[in-house]
């Protein structure tokens, strides 16, 4: 088996309790049987997660090492899988070498997302493949996740038991009709494994495959969010959610060709029907100037699920770090315009700005849940069978104008129900309390500036040549993918809400260079100029002179201001040496430098040969008051002259102890 992929163990699918390998499997991979008849089915069904993942494209199964985790599992996977049921499995297999584990540390999965891992070793996939295994049925059809993803426990209410009700009735209506693959579909696009149908997906020329289990029976649930019953609620469960869309349409319902039909633009449809209006007929709430389709849809959509408009950037700028199949990013564009995608998202769908960037996607989720329920209730009263893909249906073709009729019955009720228009009554708790849930912001003004040019592609006819047409992704062509080339045409964008003011600074002008050649004087003028004459009418409009103010008297000249006593610097005399004469200083002397200690000889004194060593004077120093005399003697102090007067005075010294020591030696 290769060494695990990254990208495989991030697609890790869960753990769960929904299938059983038979106890003789059990026995022939070598395991041994437990004194507790929950470990021993624990042991069964993580075998059959292993199976299962081992004949997908997901090879990976995600569990858990936390005892938190297993707290509220016994509602949706049953009491067999506890905390020490699931670890003894686990160390079991591993201990064997029949399981692959890479192990996360506690609290990991807060930061990256993913639990420990584990999947099938070679060993075991020979020893399961082709075994026969046992479906389960799904133990809980609610469940209910917390703020972080996880799943948690809940009580039992009248509404809980009214919401099991309901989609148990969902299930029963499903499992009345028959759903499998046409015999006529292309094997181009159809493969069967052991457990799984793969279903063949091309776009933008590139091939992938989906895998789907096909279960003995539809067993849907349904799944909410944020630790409460008013937001999310979609169906899960059913096989063909994860097919291609063009898959799908190679089902047999009742063996009956299907047809899908969906809520055209259903979340803004929803939002614009809460504002109090109806979405104008042909209006394309993602139809952005300049802009395929696909850019304005997603942007919207992420706009409307995030909390904030930065929020929303920042998850469209995360799309980009995620490629295609063909190797492209999922979103293209950089940080500004990725901004400004959003405002001209909001420009074009002024009157649901301030949902956008409002966290509404969740309970949004929870309005077409309930549409999809009522679509289907509808369906089962007119005995014709469907399937729902979130907000869209399949049914027979031939059926399709009934399926169509139900739909615009129910979009119709619900725009009616949460408009602010209708009255309280006319809402049902649910939906109400969901709405409530749902927060409007208003916008704030948009600001008139004049933004800076930018350079909008504006189409040209395409002149036939031999050069290859550039895609869409390329710049310079067609936006909507049409071939059309373009030409750069400079306009200004419409202001965005928030944005500073930008500054337009002018270029400096270049400077004038003057001629040297010499400038020929005005010619003279021929003659005295003529005044010329004023109407007398003009000379009535003129205004009368005001009178000249009389001079003020002179102002007196000002007076000096004395001067300014300047401080004493009497307390540096102290610092300086004593001159020869009192009354008159004599030269300055460095009185930084520490004079020169002669070396001490250990010769004994000789009267006779004693030299007195000349004393080097000081060099004079030009008196200046007490200020000048302080800078003259740093000055002295890094003359050059007195550091070569100190090393003849050593020099000397050396000089006399050479003598010294060897007059002692003579004696």
């Amino acid at each position: 088996m290769p060494e695990h992929d990254d990208e495989l163990a991030r697609k890790a699918r869960a753990l769960d309790f929904h299938w059983r390998v038979s106890e003789d499997l059990v026995a022939a991979a070598g395991l041994p049987k437990f004194s507790r008849s929950k470990i021993n089915r624990a042991m069964a069904s993580v075998l059959a997660a292993l199976a299962l993942a081992s004949d997908s494209d997901r090879p990976y199964v995600s569990y858990s090492r936390s005892r938190d985790f297993y707290a509220a599992q016994g509602r949706y996977e049953g009491t067999d899988y506890t905390y020490s049921s699931v670890l003894q499995s686990v160390n079991e297999l591993g201990r064997l070498g029949l399981i692959e584990e890479i192990r996360s540390k506690p609290g990991a999965h807060l930061t990256h997302g993913m639990q420990s891992r584990m999947r099938a070793s070679n060993r075991l996939v020979e020893i399961l493949a082709g075994q026969p295994i046992e479906y389960l049925g799904s133990r809980c059809p609610l469940v209910l996740k917390g703020e972080d993803g996880s799943r948690i426990d809940y009580e039992d209410t009248s509404e809980t038991w009214r919401l099991t009700r309901e989609i148990g009735n969902l299930n029963r209506f499903m499992n009345s009709f028959s759903v499998d693959v046409s015999a006529s579909a292309s094997p181009d696009n159809w493969e069967r494994t052991a457990h799984h149908v793969r279903a063949r997906k091309v776009k933008d020329g590139v091939e992938t495959w989906a895998c789907a289990r096909i279960t003995p029976k539809v067993d849907v649930y349904r799944v909410f969010s944020r630790g409460g019953f008013r937001q999310g609620g979609r169906i899960y469960g059913g096989f063909w959610e994860g097919l291609p869309k063009d898959r799908r349409l190679d089902l047999l319902i009742n063996g009956e060709v299907v047809i899908e039909e969906d809520f055209a633009s259903l979340h803004p449809r929803l939002l614009y029907a809460m504002r109090g209006e109806r979405m104008p007929a042909g209006f394309d709430c993602y139809a952005l100037p300049h802009y395929q389709r696909w850019v304005g849809k997603l942007a919207l959509n992420v706009a409307i699920n995030a909390a904030t408009l930065n929020a929303a950037a920042g998850a469209l700028m995360e799309k980009a770090r995620h490629k295609k199949a063909d190797g492209s990013p999922v979103w293209p564009y950089g940080w500004a315009e990725t901004r400004r995608i959003i405002d001209k998202v909001i420009a074009h769908n002024p009157a649901i700005a301030g949902y956008i960037g409002s966290d509404a996607g969740v309970s949004l989720m929870a309005i077409d849940a309930r549409m999809a329920l009522d679509v289907l209730k509808a369906c089962e009263k007119a005995k014709l069978p469907a399937l729902p893909v979130h907000d869209s249906f399949l049914a027979s073709e031939d059926r399709k104008a009934e399926l169509k009729s139900i739909m615009n019955d129910v979009l119709e009720g619900t725009l009616d129900r949460i408009s602010p228009l209708a009255s309280r009554a006319s809402k049902k708790i649910s939906m109400g309390d969901t709405i409530q849930l749902i927060r409007y912001r208003e916008p704030g003004p948009v600001e008139t500036v004049t933004a800076e040019p930018v350079v909008i592609p504006v189409p040209e006819p395409v002149v036939s040549s031999s050069e290859p047409e550039l895609s869409s992704a390329e710049p310079g062509s067609s936006p909507s993918g049409t071939g059309a080339r373009f030409r750069p045409v400079v306009r200004l964008l419409p202001p965005r809400p928030g944005s500073p003011r930008p500054c337009v600074v002018a270029p400096p002008a270049e400077p004038v260079v003057l001629s040297p050649a010499l400038v020929a004087p005005p010619p003279a003028s021929p003659g005295p100029t003529l005044p010329v004459p004023v109407p007398a009418f003009l000379l009535d409009l003129r205004p009368t002179p005001e009178p000249e103010p009389a001079p003020s008297p002179e102002p007196p000249p000002p007076v000096p201001a004395p001067p300014r006593p300047r401080p004493s610097l009497a307390f540096l005399a102290p610092s300086l040496p004593p001159s020869d004469d009192p009354s008159d200083p004599g030269p300055l002397r460095p009185a930084a430098s520490r004079p020169r200690v002669a070396p001490v000889s250990l010769a004994a004194p000789c009267d006779v040969c004693t030299v007195d060593a000349p004393e080097v004077p000081a060099p004079p120093v030009e008196r200046k008051g007490l200020l000048g005399r302080l800078a003259a003697q740093a000055r002295a102090m890094r003359d050059p002259t007195s550091s070569a007067d100190a090393d003849a005075r050593m020099a000397e010294l050396r000089a006399l102890a050479s003598q010294q020591r060897a007059r002692r030696v003579e004696l």
